[in-house]
């Protein structure tokens, strides 16, 4: 059942809400009814990135690309040919909050393809996508010998881990947390297929931001640059006034 407020009414709970530390509510804000509050939304911010382990070998160049500013790795493209992943590339969300309380993150499409490393091959390149709202928070797979002559090792498959991002607290202090992580299915050789690595994962409530890693010909290693993510509120109250 909504309830629509006469205007003292509203300036009075306006003062409550106000006195509740949610500065801003109303006025700018509109009032939906008694079981949802309508704000400006809140702006996604990150920490620096720090990168993960690496999996693989010094072979090849090195590599980083990052999301572009309010944006997370979702995906990979990838090329494989036979059974390894001959090449890789990032894909990017955009991370978005609802307008109403309680809040919700959400990813939209954001840049459709970070650089290309290794090579796609002729074949058509394949992706693994998180799935809906949610991002990569680390990753699996295996390496192996290409050349038996040659020590080092390359990726020879890798499967996402992903996670949705859920919003706790009130409305005034927000506070974020991770969902379950999942896996994706592997690109590149079947599960079970080379030396298979333990799962990669960011730092405790991190999120990927920066694919990164060294490639030539093939995908010699793959690791992960993670961050914090948090939200920036327009109305909730600043530290000082805590």
């Amino acid at each position: 059942m909504h309830l629509f407020l006469r205007a003292s009414a509203r300036r009075g709970l306006g003062a409550l809400l106000g006195a509740a530390g949610i500065q801003g509510a109303l006025g700018c804000n509109t009032i939906t009814g008694v079981d949802a509050l309508r704000f400006e939304p809140c702006a996604p911010s990150f920490t620096e990135s720090t990168p993960t382990a690496a999996q693989g070998s010094d072979g090849g160049s090195a590599f980083e690309d990052d999301c572009p500013e309010g944006q997370v790795l979702v995906g990979l493209r990838g090329g494989v040919n036979g059974d390894v992943v001959s090449g890789i590339s990032g894909l990017c969300g955009v991370v978005q909050v609802s307008e109403t309380y309680p809040f919700a993150v959400t990813i939209t499409p954001g840049t459709a393809m970070l650089g290309v490393h290794g090579v796609m091959s002729s074949e058509e390149p394949e992706a693994r996508m998180c799935p809906p709202n949610e991002m990569v928070v680390g990753f699996s797979g295996s390496t192996f010998l290409y050349d038996p002559g040659n020590p080092r090792p390359i990726l020879l498959r890798v499967s996402l881990l992903c996670a949705p991002v859920l919003v706790d607290g009130t409305a005034a202090a927000p506070a974020l947390s991770l969902g379950e992580a999942t896996g994706t299915p592997s690109l590149g050789g079947a599960d079970g297929q080379g030396d298979s690595f333990e799962p990669i994962h960011c730092p405790e409530n991190q999120v990927a931001r920066v694919l990164q890693g060294r490639s030539g010909l093939l995908v010699d290693a793959l690791a992960l640059g993670c961050a914090e993510l948090s939200l920036s509120c327009p109305w909730a109250p600043a530290a000082s006034e805590e």
